[in-house]
């Protein structure tokens, strides 16, 4: 059985393995020492793709126990979007809130990467006076 468990909870009762999606690796490194203690098998799990991922498979980062990612790994495998060497796109992180920890990376990249975008957007706009059409163009030229 895959629980997945919303951020709120805070004692569990269950005899099956746990998956966390939640965007709380401090949370997460918490309940897998409590569910451990109690002989439960615990998952913490980033999860990305945002709409296309909804569509056509996410990006999943699972991390906790190892045993507890190999009950789930084929249903987390036939869910998952697919690279394009054929590869899922799930691999098992590590111990704890390392899923969670990956998933945060990945949006301190991004979000730097969005940032970088708006200066360019606003130097092109505002330094050089570029109307919309040309500063999209100089923004997206590849050379």
């Amino acid at each position: 059985m895959l629980l997945l468990i919303p951020s709120s909870h805070t004692s569990i009762k269950v005899t099956s393995s746990l998956m966390a999606v939640t965007p709380s690796s401090r949370n997460t490194i918490r309940r897998n020492r409590e569910l451990s203690a109690e002989g439960f098998n615990f998952i913490g799990t980033g999860v990305s793709g945002g709409e296309e991922g909804a569509l056509k498979g996410p990006s999943i980062m699972p991390g906790g126990q190892k045993e507890a990612y190999e009950l789930v790994a084929p249903i987390l495998t036939k869910i998952a979007a697919v690279a394009e060497d054929g590869e899922p796109c799930v691999t098992y992180i590590g111990a704890d809130g390392a899923g969670h920890y990956v998933k945060m990376v990945h949006n301190g990249i991004e979000y730097g990467d969005m940032q970088l975008i708006a200066e360019a957007y606003s130097l092109l706009k505002g330094g050089l006076n570029l109307s919309n059409e040309e500063t999209g163009t100089d923004l997206y030229r590849v050379e």
